[in-house]
């Protein structure tokens, strides 16, 4: 019985070993009888008449049996294939299969590309792979430097051990060598950063030609006094001791070793340590003082220390009698809050950011000062106090741009200074009486850091509008950056700096919770969420105190953002305005402040007033100097006191020179009224400009 073979593709069917699934069907005519299906499994070949022709001989010699299993097995796998299949079709009624689609012989029929395409790996496959090589890789090559380094670690351990010392002795020679190589190591360094400081001002030469303006006069006169070696000013305040004594600006600064050579542990040091020598209590009065400010009633911390002359005119000076020593101590308690009981020069300080009055650059100049014979006293910005006695009790923090609170204190010490009884009959004009009306006196404010700045934008509101008060004799300025910007503060300070401020928020989180302005409360908040100093400043900004910069510097509330209140507090755009004599001292290795004050250097050579000094080394507020100078009673702390910190003598030396050109400038005011025929001038206060008179000034 003739057939017909053909070969249907199924890609469902096809396997990997290379074989496909042949059907043998019969065309179905009417003429022809029952057609005998059949599967075989041949070879995949590319040439389709061989394959053919395979069929046609296995086909002859298949017995009857085989072809009934070849049937039975071809229509199951037909029925698989149909219900896998979209293209093939059940057979009709009476017929075992349906007709087939195409009368083409199978050696015609073209094979299937997926018959000879292997399929290819997946993307997600591809990219596993080389992840796994590369991988594979970095473990292979980290595997081989951890075995170098070991065996490269192995041999310096094993030479050192061979080197090592085996006995005590040999340990304690190491050791001494280690220790000399160290100290040789800090000796250079310290050589290095030796040298004398760099001086910025505009000082003539005071022989009266050109270029040696009137402005010009009085700083040449500092500056003279400060540079060429002399023994006026240990002369002029002791008669008992002439010793010539080297200007503060032509000595060399000389860091203490392991300290002074490095600006962080410098800084460190002057913030911790302070001056080791304290004064007897015999001869220094310690008062604590709360002053209410008017403006919105905000308590001030004023910590005075004041020195106790064991004299009895001295005693009489102070407005006390000749007493016992714990009378004179009551006396000046409480003459030293009175009017008119204040006959010495006073030295007013604002310390730096999260700081208060027991730091130790702020105690150390206290008892410089102090041992000179002056009044010393340490004004603690609202809210920071060191005690933790007095809490803030109004909704408003200090800031770098408010000066109210300084304007309220310094209001206060003038009515505090003794006065000259008024003269009748005076020769002399009003000018002149103004200068000689304070016995008292005069004040000078020196400021730390954020203080400094306060000090400065203070003196150049004032001077600016003519309203600096009389008794203020000038000031000086330590590590001021001019330019006030917490944006620029680099890492870790920006953060250190933000946590002293929110600790200062969290110890009055008593009273600011009881403000209930909108929007306080999130503003809070968010400043305590703040990560830097310059988050924080700008999240507080809005609700931050202020003051106009124009008399009668009214009170206000808020900046626009921290950009506003960064240039609003900047004191560059009020350094040019000062009109008494300001020293500012600035170190190189200044981590937190140099890089803004060297950008806004020009505001402060503008301005004659203004004595700029620079070290080389000193960090922030630091200046450890060794060995520290003690020819005047300050300094002599060693390696590691804070009472030897050049800055100190320095703020001291200036200050001194200026007390020395204003008892010379009235002395000089004497003789001309005196040549003039005025009123004779008594012989005593030719002598001593700051003895009182008899009788107290009245207010």
């Amino acid at each position: 019985m003739a057939s017909k073979l053909t070969k249907e593709e199924d890609s469902s069917s096809s396997s990997d070993e290379g074989f496909v699934i042949l059907s043998a069907t019969a065309a179905a005519p009417r003429w022809q009888s029952d057609r005998v299906t059949a599967a075989v499994g041949i070879e995949k070949s590319d040439d389709a008449d061989h394959a053919a022709g395979d069929a046609r001989r296995y086909k002859q010699s298949s017995s009857s049996n085989v072809n009934e299993t070849q049937s039975s097995s071809s229509a199951a796998s037909v029925n698989k294939s149909a219900d896998k299949s979209s293209t093939a079709r059940k057979p009709a009624n009476n017929l075992p299969h349906a007709p087939p689609r195409s009368k083409k012989s199978p050696s015609s029929q073209r094979p299937s590309l997926q018959q000879h395409h292997r399929p290819r790996p997946t993307l997600q496959r591809s990219s596993s792979s080389s992840f796994n090589t590369s991988l594979r890789n970095i473990y292979k090559s980290t595997n081989q430097s951890f075995r170098t380094l070991r065996r490269q670690s192995s041999s310096i351990i094993t030479s050192l051990n061979s080197n090592l010392p085996a006995t005590p002795t040999g340990w304690a020679l190491s050791a001494l060598s280690l220790c000399s190589m160290g100290l040789q190591y800090e000796l250079r360094l310290q050589k290095e950063l030796t040298a004398p400081p760099i001086v910025f001002c505009q000082a003539g030469n005071g022989s009266g030609r050109s270029g040696s303006g009137v402005l010009n006069e009085r700083m040449s006169r500092i500056y003279n006094k400060l540079t060429l070696p002399n023994d006026e000013v240990v002369a002029s305040l002791n008669n008992k001791k002439k010793k010539k004594k080297e200007g503060i600006f032509s000595r060399t600064v000389k860091p203490s070793l392991f300290i002074g050579t490095r600006g962080v542990v410098a800084s460190t040091a002057a913030y911790a340590l302070g001056s080791k020598k304290h004064q007897d209590e015999n001869k220094v009065q310690r008062v604590r003082e709360v002053m209410k400010m008017g403006a919105d009633g905000a308590l001030i911390v004023l910590d005075w220390e004041i020195p106790l002359d064991d004299d009895d005119d001295d005693d009489d000076v102070a407005g006390s009698s000749n007493t016992s020593n714990s009378n004179s101590t009551t006396n000046n308690k409480i003459d030293i809050t009175k009017p008119n009981s204040i006959t010495k020069p006073i030295i007013l300080l604002l310390h730096g950011m999260n700081n208060d009055s027991t730091f130790g650059y702020i105690r150390s100049m206290m008892h410089t000062a102090t041992s000179r014979g002056w009044v010393a006293v340490c004004m603690n910005l609202r809210g920071q106090d060191g005690l933790h006695q007095v809490k803030n009790v109004t909704p408003r923090g200090y800031n770098a741009g408010y000066t109210g609170d300084l304007r309220g204190v310094v209001e206060q010490l003038e009515y505090r200074l003794m006065k000259r009884s008024s003269r009748s009959g005076s020769g002399g004009n009003d000018k002149d009486d103004e200068e000689d009306d304070y016995i008292g006196g005069p004040i000078y404010l020196l400021g730390y850091s954020l203080g400094a700045n306060i000090v400065t934008k203070y003196l150049g509101e004032e001077s600016l509008h003519g309203t600096l008060p009389k008794c203020i004799g000038g000031g000086a300025a330590m590590g001021n950056p001019l330019h006030i910007h917490s944006g620029t503060i680099s890492f870790p300070w920006n953060m250190l700096l933000g946590a002293g401020v929110k600790r200062s928020i969290l110890q009055n989180a008593s009273t600011y919770m009881k403000h209930n302005e909108p929007g306080f409360q999130h503003a809070m908040k968010k400043a305590l969420l703040a990560p830097t100093i310059g988050k924080l400043d700008d999240a507080a900004a809005p609700y931050l105190i202020r003051n106009n910069a124009y008399p009668p510097y009214s009170l206000r509330i808020g900046f626009k953002d921290g950009e506003e209140y960064w240039w609003e507090s900047s004191s560059h755009r009020y350094v040019g305005h000062v009109s008494v004599p300001l020293l500012k001292i600035s170190a190189q290795d200044d981590f937190l402040v140099f890089g803004q004050f060297q950008k806004k250097l020009n505001h402060c050579l503008e301005n004659p007033n203004v004595v700029v000094v620079k070290t080389r080394c000193g960090g922030h507020l630091g200046w450890q100097e060794s060995p520290p100078p003690s020819s005047t009673g300050e300094g002599g702390g060693g390696l590691l006191g804070g009472s030897g910190s050049w800055s100190d003598v320095a703020v001291a030396d200036f200050i001194e020179a200026l007390l020395q050109i204003r008892q010379e400038d009235r002395e000089k005011r004497m003789k001309e009224r005196r040549m003039r025929g005025g009123q004779e001038v008594q012989e005593e206060e030719l002598v001593d400009a700051f003895t009182p008179p008899k009788l107290m000034s009245r207010l």
